[in-house]
């Protein structure tokens, strides 16, 4: 919310949430929003574009609420969910049968941390942000309007902006989100159940290599069903390079091991050239 407050001062953003005591802390932050209530419709009122920030299983539930769009109002709708196939095949038709058009977002930009407190407005710039919207089922596709409009709004936050298909999204996601996460949470898993007195010890190394363990497990625990048979696939692949790692360390095989660092340490500097062509 704060980036969009600090790119689009002149603008009124209005929040939604399910929870009263939330809305209560939504009204105190004035820096931050102009408007929060519990009503769907309320929130929605004379908008432009929504933003459906909250776990997939939760969109179907507040789409629902929303009130049918008329007389020529151009409702846009999008979300910043990290699974795109259940939201194409669910929400886009739902966010249609409402007379508006929806567009999935996915922004590559994040933190481990949760909470108003954590707000940035920085948090988009330079980040890859995803697009996905095929023109069936009510999405928009990539040649409207709508879909410029979107790209408009993620570009005036510092985002890069690129499109692709929903099962390519949520390929690519896996691989370099969803796996993480899991490898990062079952490796703290393997060091606390092996030895208690190992966080006491830990470094810079461990602490980096594990921070979006740190993340919340409902959200991920979420996250890693959605992708379920994507992220499982790429389970058995990384499974299968872990066994190449034991053999050359079974073996004592120093110059298999200084090949597979090398290549690693080649792929990993190449990241911020690579992304920055996005």
């Amino acid at each position: 919310m704060r980036a969009v407050r600090e790119r689009f001062s002149e603008a009124e953003l209005r929040a939604w949430a399910r929870r009263p005591e939330v809305v209560e802390r939504l009204r105190r932050e004035t820096d931050l929003i102009d408007f929060a209530t519990d009503s769907v419709a309320d929130a929605l009122k004379d908008a432009d574009l929504a933003v459906l920030a909250m776990p997939t299983g939760a969109m179907a539930a507040v789409v629902d609420r929303f009130p049918e769009v008329s007389g020529g109002t151009a409702l846009l709708v999008t979300d910043v969910g990290s699974v795109k196939g259940p939201v194409m095949r669910e929400i886009a038709p739902a966010v249609a049968a409402k007379g508006a058009v929806f567009i999935g977002s996915h922004p590559m930009a994040g933190s481990e941390k949760a909470g108003l407190e954590h707000a940035d407005g920085g948090l988009f710039e330079d980040a890859a942000v995803i697009l996905t919207g095929d023109g069936e089922g009510g999405a928009g596709d990539e040649g409207s309007e709508e879909f410029r409009r979107l790209s408009r709004f993620w570009q005036a936050l510092g985002g890069r902006v690129s499109t692709m298909s929903a099962g390519r999204h949520d390929e690519l996601v896996g691989l370099i989100s969803h796996l993480p996460h899991l490898v990062a949470a079952a490796l703290v898993r393997t060091v606390s159940a092996r030895d208690e007195e190992a966080g006491a010890f830990c470094g810079g190394g461990f602490r980096d290599t594990t921070r979006v363990a740190s993340g919340p497990e409902e959200m991920w625990a979420g996250i890693l069903a959605d992708n379920a048979p994507v992220v499982s696939a790429q389970l058995g692949a990384f499974l299968a390079e872990l066994e190449t790692w034991k053999e050359a360390l079974d073996e004592l095989d120093r110059d298999r091991l200084r090949g597979f660092l090398s290549g690693a340490r080649s792929f990993r500097e190449s990241l911020r050239e690579t992304a920055s062509e996005l």
